[in-house]
């Protein structure tokens, strides 16, 4: 199965995110978001469309905003 999470944790330097991208439970890619360059948001509304597009789908308990 095609799924996608996106994982978020604080760092000394802040709050990093990105995007786990799994096939079949393992992680194929990692889609980082530029923390100065995109808003929460932003990053989640074009990454979730580019995955879907690619026939990826939101993992089981995962929210959108």
């Amino acid at each position: 199965m095609k799924t996608y999470k996106f994982v978020c944790r604080s760092t000394r330097g802040g709050f990093t995110e990105w995007a786990s991208v799994c096939e079949d439970g393992k992680e194929v890619e990692r889609i980082d978001r530029n923390v100065w360059l995109e808003t929460v948001r932003q990053f989640r509304e074009r990454v979730g469309a580019e995955l879907e597009a690619k026939g990826y789908k939101l993992e089981d308990h995962q929210y959108t905003l």
